[in-house]
Formats: C-alpha cells, structure tokens, sequence
C-alpha cells in the first residue's frame, strides 16, 4: 500500500467559549457566588508542547492567566484535574483517538475575579506506525457544501500543460522580493509524483546559472484563461522541503494588476512557506501562512496583513488540501478540510469596510487569477545567496499540484 499521507500528528481545533452555556467552575474551597462587580478571567489558551505528542499521550501547556490561581482539566468530560501549574501531562492513552480536552481558570480571589469560560480542543493521538489507518489508498474528497457548484478546474491529467488555461511566466525579475530563480518553461512540467503516481503540474527549482540569475524555477498564473470574483478554491499541494530558502506559494492577484499596478490590484496570499521566522525556530516544515496586500504605496509603506501558524503536523510529508473561501464579508484559507471538515481558518481577513481609499473593502470585490509557483530566496526568506539555500544543494526540488478547484455559490 502507497503512504500517500504521512500524518504523525494532531487535530488541534480551539474554540474559545465554546461551552459557555455550562456554570463556572467554583474553587474547592470557596463556594460564595462572586460579586457582580468581579472581572471575569481571560480564557486560557493552551497548546501541546512541542515534541510530546505520542501514540499514548501528551502535554499541555500554557501562560498564566492575571489573576488566576489555578486551572481545571478535564478529558472526555471526565477525570477532572485542578491545577496551579501551567503544564498538565496527559498519559495512558490510545494511538490514533481524538480526545475532547476541556480547560478553565480559576480565580485567585473570587471577590475580584470569576472563572474564565471553558476553552475545548481536540487532540488526536499520533497514529500506530504498524496501523494503516491514517494511510488509505486514496487521498479523500474534500466535502463541498450544497450551495457551492464547480465552475472551474484544471485537475492536470494531462501529458501537456493546458495553455489555454495557464499563462508560464518568463521572467526573472525576482518579483519585487529580491529572489534568487529566473522563471521560464524549465521549471514546469507535467507527470507523476514519485510516491503516489498521482498525475500533477509539477514545478522545479534547480540551483544553477541561469540567464543571468543562480537558479531556475517555475511560476504559472491564469490571467489570460480564467478570472473570477469570490467563490471557494481548493488545491491539493504537496510541498517541497523547504528547509533554508526555498518559498513555495499558492496566491491570488487582482486581474487589474497591468493597469493599476501592485498593491493596489490586490493580492490573497492562500498559502505561503519558507518564512525567515521558520527558519530560525527550526519550525520550517510546520510554518506557514495566509496574507492579504492591498492599497497603495505611503510614506515607503501600504495597507497589509498576515498571520502565520504552525501547523500542528509537517506540511511536507505528503499531499495536503489547501482551501480559500471568499465572499462579499471576508477571506479565509483552510488547511486539510478533506479531513478535517470543521476546522477553523488559519487566516481570516474582513473585505467589508469601504469607508477610506486604504480599506480593503475596495480591493477585493472584483476579479484576481489564480499563481502557484516556487521561489528560491529572497526577502520572504532572508536569504539571498544560492550557497545558503540548503533546500537545494546542488541539486533540484519540485513542488506537486493534483488539482485545483474554483466553487461559486449557485445562488
């Protein structure tokens, strides 16, 4: 059986006040209702060390909540734990189960202060190397909801890149990033990856002197085949190792972008790696992020946001589902839905304010096209000497995409 997805990890999903309907928790030792008047805690945020996750447990840990004097566990619902440390190892567990993780604080002085409302995760244990179970023969199909319709493809099956759809860049301009590559039809081709035999656009970086630049790669984009307004795009990706310097994206520009320029055409950044912050936490496989641009140049800046996460596996190990689901109100990119249907986005933006000419509310109502492409160095990075881009050696790495998807409400 072919291990098309390699999943050492966890399900973490936090919603905060998720079981706020349920009666504060109250200490042991003091059963007097607080007054109206006391503060109510700020709701703790615990994660999972880095590390302890197992096939039979794992540790929580968090920052002290001002004003808390301890903290309440539970697992299931049940085993009930109240602690004044910010860690709480969890063991005995089974391999590959998802346990419902339960937690809120306390306050030291309940004339003050009330107890924080629960926080929930999910925590799924990591899989039993001799279990199959995290390994189907094929990669799911990611649940589209029933007011959503396919209106657009490219699932590249194809011998040939289709050329009626896709536009290869020429260029080696380091797009405005100070990048390493020159970008031109070298670095794009069509075939199977070699784990899976999946069929797939696949684009290359290869270290080496190249039309003026010290690598080669590739960047497509639809600009002269397909535009479109709001919807939901999904692209199964998988990634290269990035390790130092190499910067795989799956984006959004403005169709706008020859007549007005950048920023103010719009950019939806749907899934960026290789981040000079990864890089230093030693997290490049699990660092990643969404972004917005917008606007335009003032006094050296302009208008933009993103935010990074860590992922709670490696994003390098396999095919992973990659979603933007954008309409009139907001942007927001998903990681794995086909897996995990309800997990939250790692990055949410509001398009809805239109009050000033900066507001994003004016720059993404309108059409943008789809790029993916790898880079090589570069701001982004913090790299801009091929002989540190370690990901590359002296050698080449490839980037893999299965499909990509663009979904319009039917109504």
């Amino acid at each position: 059986m072919k291990r098309i997805y390699s999943l050492f990890a966890f399900t973490l999903l936090m919603t905060f006040g998720a079981c706020s309907a349920e009666e504060p928790h109250s200490p042991a030792d003091d059963n007097t209702t607080p007054p109206a008047n006391a503060v109510e805690l700020t709701a703790p945020q615990p994660t999972i060390f880095t590390g302890s996750l197992t096939m039979n447990s794992f540790t929580l840990v968090w920052e002290a909540i001002e004003g808390a004097g301890n903290y309440v566990i539970t697992l299931n619902d049940h085993d009930e734990i109240t602690t004044s440390e910010l860690f709480h190892a969890v063991s005995g567990l089974e391999p590959t189960t998802a346990y419902r993780v339960k937690m809120q604080a306390l306050p030291a002085n309940t004339k003050t202060h009330k107890a924080s409302k629960w926080v929930t995760l999910t925590v799924t244990t990591a899989n039993d190397p001799e279990s199959d179970k995290l390994f189907p023969d094929e990669i799911p199909e990611a649940v589209i909801p029933a007011e959503y319709q396919l209106v657009w493809s490219d699932e590249f099956n194809t011998s040939e890149l289709d050329l009626t759809k896709w536009l290869i860049e020429d260029n080696g301009n380091g797009g405005g990033n100070n990048e390493l590559q020159y970008y031109d039809s070298r670095g794009v081709s069509m075939g199977e990856e070699p784990e899976t035999g999946r069929h797939c656009l696949i684009l290359t970086a290869r270290k080496e002197q190249y039309r003026g630049k010290s690598a080669s790669s590739g960047r497509i984009n639809t600009s002269n085949g397909y535009t479109f307004t709001h919807g939901r795009v999904d692209a199964l990706i998988r990634l290269p190792k990035t390790a130092d310097g190499l910067w795989p994206a799956f984006w959004l520009l403005g169709a706008d972008y020859k007549q007005v320029g950048w920023p103010r055409c719009g950019e939806i950044d749907i899934l960026e790696m290789g981040n000079s912050t990864g890089i230093r936490r030693g997290m490049q496989e699990r660092y990643f992020n969404g972004a917005c641009h917008w606007g335009y140049y003032e006094g050296g800046g302009y208008p933009n946001y993103a935010k990074a996460s860590d992922a709670p596996y490696s994003l390098q190990d396999g095919f992973h589902l990659f979603t933007l689901v954008w309409d009139d109100q907001r942007v927001a990119t998903y990681l794995d839905l086909h897996l995990y249907p309800d997990a939250e986005p790692y990055f949410v933006m509001n398009i809805d304010d239109v009050s000033s000419d900066k507001s994003p509310g004016n720059y993404f109502h309108h059409d943008f096209f789809i790029i993916f492409n790898l880079a090589v160095g570069g701001n982004f990075t913090g790299i801009w000497d091929i002989d540190k881009v370690t990901a590359l050696g002296s050698g080449e790495a490839s980037m893999y995409v299965d499909y990509v998807r663009v979904y319009q409400k039917t109504k």
